[in-house]
């Protein structure tokens, strides 16, 4: 038996629904409660609607009021009466039974499973709106009670709700099984005493799962071929030389390529991982591809800055007019960093590159765009004033984020140009895509 809260609406589309489904014969109106002042005979979509609407309007802050509940069985395990009853008893451990409480329910006969629909309001009738937090949580946990209540026994949620999906993976053994529920949001703990698997999901037990299940869908052997091998090799080497620790290279490969690592031992120092492959719905052990010891050689950022530095000293050498679009190409293909405002970030760490890198960058950017420099000429006669003694020429002051400070000015660059601006990230992006 399974109770499912179905979206929530702010127009009460739920009633239009279940009505189209009476008008077409595949449904009935199994109970109406507390639809004051219109008579049964009288009921119609839009009035039923409209009613809703009007009861929930006494709390004007609830904007999505419908509470929309299917509760359904497997096959004629349970007649739409019971279902009916059960619904009952969900609807008061939820809050939705106090005196006066509008409520509707439906019995849908278009499936092989015997299920109904309740709809009713968001707001009580005193017009507070009915406790929703943790509701599924709530819910879930108020199932299983009542159906523990119900049938003597406690019901365990069934292994197609919670663990059909990592059944068909490709997988060999219980623990990539587990790797793969992790992967999933789940958490798998073996049982001392029989042979189960308990699900947990935040912090709560979902259920069960029969071990002699979960090997009777595991496969003898599975390992990847020499083309997969090397593809998911390469995958791993870059992303960890763009990672600074293995929860960054996980969330890489997870974001990028649907591909989780699941990491085996304690937090801090696993001895091994697991190489879930949602994609293709197989699993394989990562020593396949890495080891672990080769996957956790982590640069430090020292180190990092260094090869980044080199990489833009060796660019600049072999192509001296590069800009810092050219540049930041390569330095994101490789780094997974840009350069910005004359610096690099990777890894919550910042460091400023050489007045001379950034002002060459400057002036390479000015020349690609066909922007000269204006020098200002010297009147005659201000060439005998003397000139202030200093070691440093006039137009030779630099500015550590945008080269000269001179040619900050509009009028010596034209058109109106603000140059602070031309290594802006977000303006280099725009020319990416371009």
């Amino acid at each position: 038996m399974i109770i499912t809260i179905l979206p929530s609406s702010a127009n009460f589309h739920a009633i239009a629904y279940n009505e189209m489904k009476v008008e077409k014969g595949v449904a009935t109106l199994l109970e109406a409660q507390n639809i004051l002042g219109l008579r049964p005979e009288a009921y119609t979509p839009e009035k039923l609607r409209q009613y809703f609407l009007d009861y929930s309007a006494r709390n004007t802050y609830v904007r999505n009021a419908q509470f929309h509940v299917a509760v359904s069985c497997k096959g004629n395990e349970y007649t739409h009466e019971q279902l009916l009853d059960i619904a009952h008893r969900y609807l008061k451990e939820m809050g939705y039974a106090e005196a006066g409480q509008p409520l509707l329910a439906y019995a849908h006969h278009d499936t092989g499973n015997n299920h109904i629909h309740i709809v009713t309001s968001r707001v009580a009738p005193d017009g507070h709106k009915i406790d929703h937090n943790h509701e599924k949580r709530r819910s879930r946990a108020v199932t299983l009670e009542i159906m523990k209540e119900y049938t003597g026994q406690k019901q365990e949620p069934e292994v197609n709700d919670i663990a059909k999906d990592a059944l068909s993976y490709r997988y060999t053994s219980k623990a990539q099984f587990c790797a793969i529920m992790e992967s999933l949001g789940y958490e798998c703990k073996e049982d001392d005493e029989k042979p189960v698997v308990h699900l947990y999901r935040n912090g709560e037990e979902q259920g069960t799962i029969r071990a002699e299940l979960i090997m009777q869908y595991a496969l003898k052997e599975n390992k990847p071929d020499d083309k997969r091998r090397r593809q998911l090799r390469a995958i791993l080497e870059k992303y960890r030389n763009l990672s600074a620790n293995k929860e960054e290279l996980a969330t890489h490969m997870k974001r990028k390529f649907g591909i989780s690592l699941v990491f085996v031992g304690k937090a801090d120092t696993p001895y091994g991982y697991i190489v879930v492959d949602h994609k293709n719905k197989t699993v394989f052990k990562g020593g396949e591809f890495l080891s672990i010891k080769e996957l956790l050689q982590f640069e430090d950022a020292p180190t990092r800055f260094t090869k980044i530095e080199q990489t833009i000293d060796g660019l600049l050498t072999e192509n001296p007019k590069l800009t810092t679009a050219d540049i930041n190409r390569i330095l994101y293909r490789q780094f997974g960093t840009r350069i910005h405002r004359g610096t690099v970030t990777w890894n919550g760490e910042t460091i400023n590159l050489r007045e001379s890198i950034v002002c060459q960058l400057h002036d390479n950017y000015l020349e690609s765009k066909g922007i000269v420099k204006v020098t200002t000429p010297v009147h005659p006669k201000a060439e005998q004033k003397p000139q202030p003694s200093s070691s440093v020429p006039r137009h030779s002051s630099m500015d550590n984020n945008a080269g000269s400070k001179d040619a900050n000015r509009e009028y010596e660059v034209g058109k109106g140009m603000n140059v602070n601006d031309v290594d802006d990230e977000q303006s280099q992006q725009a020319k990416w895509r371009r």
